[in-house]
């Protein structure tokens, strides 16, 4: 990763702190935008976008530890960044720092939504190609996805050639969903009521509740990579 360096200007940082405060008069009633492509985003504006986020969670349970475990979640990762680039929703990703993922999607339509729930089963399913591919056994590291929609606060400054800043609630409970079931699709109610009615009568129908979180689950896999799997043993 890239980062310019520039001198810090403390008089600097004061105006354009006076120019952001001013903003705020203009929050109340904030128009809510598509999550657009990054170039279409406003820089030095704080504003809502509305978005599927996804978090994704790699959870490894090796017999042992070792450098080539290193290798194993490396190689987890890059498929699964290549994954999610196949999908023409997606305007962001960011890596977490328990290795993990977060990708933000734009998704105005109830087929941009579908599109996402087969893009989390290749996500879950490429994991078992990785792991043949090391000669790993199935199950000695998992992939669980959280799914959910609404409203992200984001923020892009002039001081800074990184991706604009994506936070809020909707980013927390994909969290959360990703975290309540290992191995698993776990999706949020405002996603299932998205879904062709196919799709929740035969993909999602299992269904919990969480504290306050109620959500559905399901072990989705692609077909054509567990094919690979099964006749790669």
């Amino acid at each position: 990763m890239n980062i310019d360096k520039n001198d810090f200007s403390f008089e600097e940082s004061l105006k354009y702190l006076d120019e952001l405060a001013a903003q705020m008069t203009e929050t109340e009633g904030m128009k809510a935008f598509r999550m657009m492509e990054k170039d279409e985003l406003p820089v030095d504006k704080v504003v809502k976008v509305f978005c599927v986020v996804m978090s994704i969670r790699i959870i490894n349970r090796y017999s042992h530890q070792g450098i080539h475990t290193d290798y194993v979640h490396a190689g987890t990762v890059s498929q699964i960044l290549h994954v999610l680039q196949s999908a023409i929703q997606l305007r962001q990703v960011e890596m977490q720092a328990d290795g993990g993922m977060m990708a933000l999607f734009d998704a105005p339509m109830k087929k941009d939504v579908e599109d996402i729930i087969n893009i989390s089963a290749q996500v879950r399913s490429v994991n078992d190609v990785v792991l043949k591919k090391f000669r790993l056994p199935l199950g000695e590291q998992v992939v669980s996805v959280g799914i959910e929609y609404g409203p992200v606060t984001y923020f892009a400054s002039r001081y800074s050639n990184l991706e604009g800043v994506c936070y809020g609630s909707t980013i927390q409970r994909a969290k959360m969903l990703a975290d309540v079931r290992d191995d698993s699709v776990n999706i949020s109610e405002d996603i299932y009521v998205n879904l062709s009615e196919d799709m929740q009568k035969n993909l999602f129908v299992n269904k919990e509740m969480t504290g306050e979180l109620k959500y559905y689950f399901s072990q989705l896999i692609n077909i054509r990579m567990r094919k690979w799997v099964v006749e790669n043993k």
